[in-house]
């Protein structure tokens, strides 16, 4: 069983004051992976030495923490300002395609981008390994790119309250994680901690998944053990 414990958390309004706590709140949730927007620049190696996680890339607001190596890091634009950053990781043999998203407000924009990411040269349907897409989706409003998503992916559910926006009081679920291919979200819950209510307005969000297995077995009849002879060599 190989389990990916990862984080999402959108620091829009974050000051220069948290950066040291925002990390400090991160270790101890103990992630393996950490999704981040709405980032400014020098932000992400600050968060990640209190975290004590290896920053990846970071492209225009969006990066990631990491205690695996990622690979093959690029960053996508949408229109109007939207971004997805992808990369690879590698988790004991299996690979995990990552993507990392920050969508728009206005629901019209946000429609656009979300066709946008199910493009030839991001979550395309030919990606063979597993897939899992996280970030700010913005306000889970019908339409707006719902139903693309929706249809396209799954969205990870766990148990209890899943709203996180705004933190001071949390009346939707705004930054979300999305699967397809062999992975399955087990657990998960959002991060209500006196910190994480002061830090930004959104609250972090942490899930354990675990990848299953795509190999197939050839089942083989039982072997007498009276039919093997000792092999000499």
């Amino acid at each position: 069983m190989t389990i990916l414990r990862a984080m999402t958390y959108a620091l829009e309004g974050c000051t220069e004051n948290y950066l040291t706590e925002t990390g400090h709140l991160i270790c101890d949730q103990r992630p393996d992976l950490v999704f981040l927007q709405h980032l400014k620049p020098g932000q992400l190696q600050i968060i990640g030495e209190a975290a004590a996680m290896e920053p990846g890339a970071c492209a225009n607001q969006t990066g990631f923490l990491s205690r695996y190596p990622l690979k093959a890091e690029r960053p996508f634009s949408l229109e109007g300002g939207g971004q997805c950053l992808q990369a690879d990781l590698d988790l004991f043999g299996k690979r995990i395609h990552l993507f990392n998203v920050q969508l728009a407000c206005d629901p019209g924009l946000r429609a656009r981008q979300v066709a946008g990411l199910f493009g030839a040269n991001v979550l395309s349907n030919q990606l063979p390994c597993a897939v899992l897409a996280a970030g700010d989706f913005s306000l889970p409003l019908l339409g707006a790119g719902q139903w693309l998503l929706r249809r396209k992916l799954t969205l990870a559910q766990f148990a209890g309250g899943q709203t996180n926006y705004p933190a001071s009081f949390p009346l939707w679920a705004r930054d979300r994680f999305y699967l397809r291919g062999p992975i399955k979200s087990l657990a998960g819950q959002v991060i209500t901690t006196p910190a994480s209510k002061k830090i930004a307005r959104h609250l972090p969000v942490v899930v354990s998944f675990e990848l299953t297995d795509t190999r197939e077995y050839l089942k083989i009849n039982k072997i007498q053990e009276k039919q093997m002879r000792p092999a000499v060599g």
